[in-house]
């Protein structure tokens, strides 16, 4: 739950910059922001997890196949690239096998 968190915080600070900057409506853009982006990534996020639940050997072996797999992982948690991007990504390599 870390990257919930870390991304809540980056819309926060920067609302509360858009605040401290005489913005009125900072509040309501904030959370329009977390409702839209976080309700689609987590759609993604949550097929993703439902895949890799379903076809867990054939993920475990696609990702000692390709080892960039680790680093891949650690770049979602931070946020780059999007779960959707990754989602499809996978899907197309689940494919494969």
């Amino acid at each position: 739950m870390i990257r919930p968190a870390i991304f809540s915080g980056f819309k926060a600070a920067k609302a509360i910059d858009r605040v401290l900057g005489g913005a009125d409506d900072a509040k309501e853009q904030y959370t329009e922001s977390i409702a839209q982006e976080w309700k689609t990534d987590m759609v993604w996020a949550s097929r993703l997890a439902k895949a890799f639940y379903q076809f867990t050997g054939v993920v475990y072996r696609a990702g000692l196949q390709f080892p960039r797999t680790t680093q891949l992982m650690s770049k979602i948690l931070c946020g780059e690239p999007r779960y959707a991007h990754i989602a499809n990504r996978a899907f197309q390599k689940l494919m494969l096998f």
